[in-house]
């Protein structure tokens, strides 16, 4: 078997239809069995590049394209769809538009059928998939009645079929849960350590690649911003945060001890990136005891962790929801719980747990089969659509849901006059909300010419222009990458600051929700798991393994620290860096 590279970019150029360079001066080299991760911000050109070796361009989006492209020895701007594919499979970030068939069956067998690949070559494909994904024994299932993961796991098996030489995996965990994202992760590594593909990824969760990648490329509006070995990438964390890339966090804490020791001689350099919880706590405990660092016991929380004097803004009493069937799915099971005002609160759990049906009781948009949700002591029954929308706003997790005018300006327009603002007030604060999200100059866009992460502020103006009591975001991060997640977030602390708002925020982001929220809910098969201060919830580590819930690097680190002194309410990186210090800082 040669080793000849199986991808090959040569000083490559695209340009959209429109005059848009996506891609401009791209060179790259992969080979069988390598495995790269590409890295960027959203716009930086990572989706383009998938489509530019898939064929996806030009044979659907055109444009103009200059330099050479050779995908397994072809060129796929020369080649139709159909003999791309044969040599390329791509997995999407949502399963559910590359599943179709009615049998799990069916939809191993499609691909290689249409090549008129032989009946038993099928089956014997298919049951190699079907091991391989960890899929045996759902056969006869129907694609889309499979959990988040098991779906990506199906659609991941239906490429392998077609016998690929190159997978492409375009932010294949972005929309899955803390279980379908180890899911798939492990199907992942078990395709890396077979060998004879070669692999790309996009992603923005660094934290997923570290044990994988061979080589990193990070993109920054379309041209290379680094390119090299994860240690000789991730060895460059200003770099990175200006290109928009999270550092892991391990590798975060690890540079921040060598800037604490005063001595890179001590660890080689570039950092290490495999990783794990207990090295670099070693690291740390030996730098402690060789007195380069030090434990400060001074060191108190930055925020208060509850509000047990503030009123009671939302309660949901003996709240049961059921969705028809079959099978009939009881989503929630006689929850009670109580939001108290000025409160930001943190919802996770697995998908199908039950935290946006909650949220969407909250609002008004389910009945619950039995039970009650009150708004400030009276039941929302007694309240108008309307009057719920302008004092409990909701964000959904795809903005598209709630945009529908021509213009930003129109759709942020809408609600205040549904209202019964004023004209004058409401242009008042159609410019207040667009200058608070950053879109002032888009103000006479159509919506949907935005991207994808300006859609979702446009969505969250919107919704604060009607001044709310509470702010709700489901699932905020999905499809955001490290800086469009933290702006929404940010928009919420100042909600939850300036205007001494109520949020609550469904997320996924374990680091995210320990740096905002100060009161958590974990969900798990429609009731409450646990609830108390983000701290507490993050220390309960059994109780979290229910809902595949795994705690912050930061907490991890300092329940491993705990002899030493390192106090449980450390959760974020910053805390730990406030906590441990270097010596000569005391």
């Amino acid at each position: 078997m040669t080793n000849d590279p199986i991808i090959s970019l040569q000083d490559v150029t695209f340009t959209y239809e429109g005059d848009v360079v996506a891609l401009r001066g791209l060179n790259l080299t992969v080979r069988r069995g390598e495995f790269l991760v590409v890295l960027g911000a959203n716009g930086a050109g990572k989706s383009t590049l998938c489509y530019l070796i898939s064929g996806i361009v030009p044979h659907i989006y055109g444009g103009r394209r200059r330099g050479v492209v050779s995908v397994a020895g072809i060129d796929p701007w020369d080649e139709p769809l159909y003999v791309t594919a044969q040599h390329c499979g791509v997995l999407m970030q949502d399963p559910e538009v590359q599943l179709f068939m009615p049998t799990l069956k069916a939809e191993l067998a499609f691909g290689p059928a249409n090549l008129g690949v032989p009946r038993e070559e099928i089956l014997r494909r298919s049951q190699a998939a079907l091991a391989l994904m960890r899929l045996e024994g759902l056969e006869e299932r129907n694609p889309r009645d499979l959990s988040g993961g098991q779906k990506q796991r199906a659609a991941l098996a239906a490429v392998l079929t077609m016998q690929p030489q190159l997978l492409l995996l375009d932010e294949p965990t972005s929309q899955l849960d803390p279980l379908g994202r180890w899911e798939v992760g492990e199907a992942i590594e078990h395709l890396k350590r077979r060998g004879d593909l070669a692999i790309v990824m996009t992603t923005h969760e660094t934290e997923e690649v570290l044990h994988l990648a061979d080589q990193l490329l990070v993109l920054e509006r379309g041209e290379t911003a680094l390119q090299g070995s994860p240690e000789e990438v991730f060895s460059q964390s200003e770099r990175l945060e200006a290109a928009g890339v999270k550092t892991p966090a391990l590798i975060r804490v690890q540079h921040s001890l060598l800037q604490g020791n005063h001595s890179r001689a001590a660890h080689p350099s570039p950092t290490r990136v495999n990783l794990t919880v207990s090295q670099v706590a070693e690291q740390m405990r030996q730098s402690i005891a060789a007195g380069r660092l030090r434990v400060n016991s001074k060191a108190a929380p930055a925020t208060q962790f509850a509000l047990p004097d503030a009123p009671v803004i939302l309660e949901a009493r003996d709240l049961t929801v059921e969705y028809p069937g079959p099978p009939r799915i009881q989503a929630l099971r006689e929850v009670n719980l109580q939001i108290r005002q000025g409160e930001f609160v943190g919802i996770i759990g697995q998908n199908g747990s039950g935290k946006s049906t909650l949220v969407k009781c909250f609002v008004g948009l389910l009945r619950p089969k039995s039970g009650d949700v009150l708004l400030r002591g009276q039941s929302i029954r007694k309240f108008s659509v309307g009057e719920m929308a302008r004092r409990v706003g909701l964000v959904l997790q795809n903005p598209d849901y709630q945009l529908f005018t021509a213009s930003c300006r129109d759709e942020i327009r809408f609600g205040l006059q549904n209202v019964g603002a004023s004209p004058d007030e409401i242009e008042r604060l159609v410019d207040d909300a667009l200058r608070l999200v950053g879109l002032e100059e888009q103000a006479e866009l159509f919506p949907f010419r935005l991207s994808f992460g300006d859609r979702r502020k446009l969505a969250v103006a919107a919704t604060l222009a009607l001044n709310p009591e509470v702010l709700i975001l489901d699932e905020p991060t999905t499809a955001q990458d490290h800086r469009g997640r933290y702006q929404l977030a940010e928009l919420a602390r100042r909600f939850h600051e300036d205007q001494h708002g109520t949020v609550l925020m469904i997320t996924h982001d374990v680091d995210l929700i320990a740096r905002y929220a100060r009161r958590l809910l974990v969900m798990h098969e429609g009731r409450i798991l646990l609830d108390g201060a983000t701290w507490e919830v993050f220390s309960q580590v059994e109780e979290l393994k229910k809902s595949f819930v795994v705690p912050p690097v930061a907490a991890q680190l300092a329940r491993e620290l705990a002899a030493l002194g390192v106090p449980s309410w450390v959760t974020t990186l910053e805390e730990l860096a406030r906590v441990i210090m270097p010596a000569q800082g005391g």
